[in-house]
Order: structure tokens, then C-alpha cells, then sequence
């Protein structure tokens, strides 16, 4: 019985297995970083905005976690992680007469999507799960 070639053989069968579960924790690393970026730029926007005067429209906000400052850029950049303004959702709720301390701003990140790439998966899902942190805003006492 002639034995040439068995070891060739085992070690691409190890090997296989081997990559296989690599590049599954390379695409479930690669998620979890993602949402950890996402959820400290919502965290940040919000507190933020928690501190400066609504614009009315939450661009500002946007800004902040797509270019990482409240102004679009002048130049052409690439936003964060492949996220459009349509992936932000910025809500602004004004305190009322009966509730005048309730003051709030949500800001969410909407259907995102993650983009594996191991042969397995190869596709975009989209997570229907939003980032979403909401916080009271200050009220800034003005200076005498």
C-alpha cells in the first residue's frame, strides 16, 4: 500500500476547514467593530446636539457622524463607514407648556448595511435594528 500524498491530502482538508473558520471571524469581527464605530459616533452626535441650538433640519448632526464635524466638507469625502444621510434619522422634541424640562433629541442610524466577504455569506445585509440614543438637552443658564 503506497502512502504518497496522504499528509498532501489530510493537510488540505485541515487547511479548508481552517480558512473556513478564519474568515468567519474575520466577518463576525468586522461587524462588531463596525456597530461599536456606529454606536459611539450616535452616542457623540447626540451629545452634541444636546449642547447646541437644534438647526431645524438635524443636518448638523448628520454632519457630525458622516464627516465627523457639523459642515459638509468642501472637498469630496467618502462618509463613514458608506453611510448617506438617508441612514440618519435626527428628531428634535420641543418641551411644552405642561412639560417644560422635556427637552430631547434622538438621533438614530437606520438600515445599515455590513458587507461580508467570505465565500459563504458574499452579500449585503441590511440591519433593520437602528443605533438609536436619545438625550435630554441642556439647558445653559446665560451668563450675567
Amino acid at each position: 500500500m503506497k502512502r504518497r500524498g496522504q499528509g498532501l491530502v489530510e493537510a488540505a482538508l485541515v487547511m479548508l476547514v481552517f480558512l473556513a473558520l478564519l474568515i468567519g471571524v474575520l466577518d463576525c469581527g468586522q461587524v462588531l467593530y463596525s456597530h461599536q464605530a456606529l454606536v459611539a459616533r450616535v452616542e457623540e452626535a447626540a451629545r452634541w446636539g444636546s449642547v447646541h441650538p437644534f438647526d431645524g433640519t438635524g443636518d448638523q448632526i448628520a454632519n457630525l457622524i458622516l464627516y465627523s464635524q457639523p459642515e459638509e466638507p468642501r472637498t469630496a469625502a467618502a462618509p463613514f463607514l458608506g453611510l448617506t444621510r438617508a441612514n440618519i434619522v435626527v428628531r428634535y422634541q420641543a418641551a411644552t407648556p405642561d412639560r417644560p424640562d422635556d427637552e430631547t433629541i434622538s438621533v438614530a442610524i437606520v438600515n445599515y448595511q455590513s458587507h461580508f466577504f467570505s465565500p459563504w455569506i458574499a452579500r449585503t445585509i441590511v440591519n433593520a435594528r437602528p443605533v438609536l440614543v436619545t438625550a435630554p438637552v441642556a439647558k445653559i443658564a446665560p451668563r450675567w
